[in-house]
């Protein structure tokens, strides 16, 4: 049998009953390869994965190359190991909203997944007509040129793009994309179309939603994936919002340590509070003026402030503009009843029928706060399910570790699946590795799936 071409990165994972069997079987692995380096790494890690038995005591690396293997074996940082639950635990897809946006992210997911490509280039070929261009271009503007990536042991951050200080020659298409990536007509479409794409990777790998939540722009992946919104009609909605709300008078927004209470007092005509993100985490939006004078007021209290990156002052009284509008658009669709339950950013709690096939509904999504605090905390009670952040960066998993038990085991269960932009690792040892992190935790990956684009040959393998 010819080999067909396989991912430039692989999960192996490793199983056994008692915590020595599995050093046993590591080291034997080890061995093994070291006579054999001449294997396909992809045949390795399929033979793994479809026909190595499933023990409790768990074991995960993500590497390119047998050298590579060996390598990471010695590394007990690319090692992970994990007991698995007696019950396994259901999953739950938070999909994060705007300013987590990036150019070119999941790039390397769209070169090498073709469930993930096939998403993306059915969304954006149905949005040319109407954007008026294709959206792929703003995303990838180098097109689907390989990119040159780095190794998955290499520095794990780039500190000066962390910290907006990275000004090279080779950047200036990319702040011209990222320019264009910014302006909210394009940016809320950007981030539906790559939640929604890496959502179906994710389900075509067997990890499915029990529950949901969305922040913002992600509540609508998240009705499209329950079944509220077709795709054309999730995309048609995204669009013609984005373009209502980018005719609107400009605004700011501003991030305080504040809870609501805290915040109410400071609230007025000008402005509206716009998130709560957590316990004392709060967003506050407005005209940019008074924006800017709240803003010198809580500093001067020694509070930190953070003015976040935007061009409208999202969920307040400026999207009110936008209202009637909305409603109409709204009315001319087929909304369903949600097929896959989830959190409600207008209530902070469960999704209703009700709610979510009335057009009011959306109208208040668009113009009242985002209750991510206690809709994470709802949602928590239901199971205490894995969360795992479907969309670029970690922000939803950061505000749900202060919303949840302050206990450290937690955060084991709370999952990113995209790198933040200035984040170096590839794309798709990102993936592999929360893939193979959920594994550990006992969920049943469809490794068939994992290979239905792939016919990799069986080959003697000893564990």
């Amino acid at each position: 049998m010819l080999t067909s071409p396989s991912r430039p990165w692989q999960l192996l994972v490793i199983s056994a009953q008692t915590e020595s069997e599995l050093t046993t079987a590591t080291a034997n692995f080890a061995d093994y390869l070291r006579q054999h380096r001449d294997l396909n790494l992809a045949d390795v890690a399929q033979k793994l994965q479809c026909e190595q038995q499933t023990f409790k005591h768990r074991r995960m690396i993500v590497c390119r190359d047998i050298e590579d293997v060996l390598v990471a074996l010695a590394d007990p940082r690319r090692v992970l190991t994990n007991i698995q639950a007696t019950a396994e635990r259901p999953v739950a897809f938070m999909f994060p909203g705007l300013g987590t946006q990036y150019v070119n992210m999941a790039v390397e997911l769209y070169q090498v997944e073709p469930v993930f490509r096939a998403c993306v280039d059915y969304c954006c070929e149905f949005l040319k007509s109407l954007l008026d261009q294709d959206l792929r271009d703003v995303i990838y503007p180098n097109g689907k040129q390989e990119q040159q990536l780095p190794q998955e042991n290499s520095s794990g951050l780039d500190l000066r793009k962390m910290l907006g200080r990275s000004q090279t020659p080779t950047d200036a298409k990319i702040a011209t994309a990222t320019s264009l990536l910014n302006q909210t007509h394009l940016a809320q479409l950007a981030i539906f179309v790559i939640e929604y794409a890496l959502a179906q990777l994710l389900i075509s790998w067997g990890i499915r939603p029990a529950t949901m939540i969305g922040y913002s722009i992600g509540e609508y992946v998240a009705a499209t994936l329950a079944g509220v919104l077709s795709l054309d009609e999730g995309l048609k909605l995204i669009a013609a919002r984005a373009q209502m709300i980018q005719k609107l008078p400009s605004g700011a927004m501003l991030a305080v340590p504040l809870s609501p209470t805290e915040i109410s007092p400071l609230l007025n005509d000008k402005l509206s509070l716009s998130a709560v993100n957590g316990l004392s985490m709060g967003v506050i939006a407005g005209e940019t003026d008074a924006i800017e004078v709240l803003e010198q007021r809580l500093t001067k209290q020694g509070l930190a402030c953070r003015r976040l990156e935007t061009s409208h002052a999202f969920h307040s009284h400026m999207m009110e503009g936008a209202s009637s509008d909305l409603r109409k658009l709204v009315t001319t669709f087929n909304l369903q009843a949600p097929k896959i339950p989830y959190i409600s950013n207008v209530t902070g709690t469960w999704i209703t029928a009700a709610e979510a096939t009335n057009p009011d509904y959306w109208v208040k999504h668009m113009c009242q706060p985002v209750l991510f605090a206690p809709g994470i905390q709802e949602l928590w009670k239901q199971q205490y399910p894995i969360l795992l952040e479907v969309g670029p960066g970690q922000t939803l998993g950061s505000f749900a570790m202060q919303c949840i038990e302050h206990n450290p085991a937690v955060s084991q269960l709370i999952l990113p699946s995209l790198r933040y932009s200035y984040d170096r690792k590839p794309d798709l040892a990102f993936l592999l590795k929360t893939l193979g992190r959920l594994w550990l935790t006992g969920v049943q990956i469809d490794w068939a799936e994992f290979y239905a684009q792939e016919s990799r040959p069986s080959v003697p393998l000893s564990v």
